[in-house]
């Protein structure tokens, strides 16, 4: 019984601690962002980053060995994704280039840690004449972890749901 407990309890402190998720869903779990929902694998750790009055227009998802970490930039119009922007302290620029379509601005970019632990990619997309803005990322600690993590993150990102006001 005293395990039963415990392991309830630790379930609500994990279930408070990583902000609105769903129930589980063939082995993928709802997240509510501010604007958005967005399935992602069940193992994986929530962390949202930037708040709009308590609610979240981006959130990292890490799997359980921190072996890989996709993201999500969806704000209710535009915003600027200042969380996945490089540190040029730590990291530097491996490629970088934009390229505009019938008023879609995309920007793909790829970062590397200087110390080599990490590499991480994104893609910017910024609609000029809708005013909407989404951004994916994944950052991955070799090129193992990005090939055995890329079907979930394809998965991840085709799953966003995104809400107007």
């Amino acid at each position: 019984m005293r395990n039963r407990v415990v392991y309830l309890l630790a379930l609500f402190v994990i279930s408070i601690s990583i902000g609105p998720v769903v129930a589980f869903q063939d082995g993928w779990r709802t997240y509510k962002g501010a604007y958005f929902d967005i399935k992602y694998p069940s193992g994986f750790r929530v962390k949202p980053s930037q708040s709009t009055d308590e609610r979240y227009d981006s959130a990292f998802f890490t799997a359980p060995d921190d072996s890989v970490e996709f993201y999500v930039f969806s704000p209710i119009w535009n915003g600027d994704p200042k969380d996945i922007e490089i540190n040029e302290t730590t990291e530097s620029y491996v490629s970088q280039n934009t390229e505009t379509r019938g008023g879609i601005k995309i920007r793909r970019v790829t970062i590397r840690a200087k110390d080599g632990s990490y590499m991480r990619s994104f893609e910017d997309k910024e609609d000029t004449n809708t005013n909407n803005r989404t951004v994916f990322g994944i950052k991955y600690r070799d090129q193992n972890a990005y090939d055995g993590h890329r079907p979930a993150y394809l998965t991840f990102k085709k799953s966003i749901r995104q809400y107007a006001d």
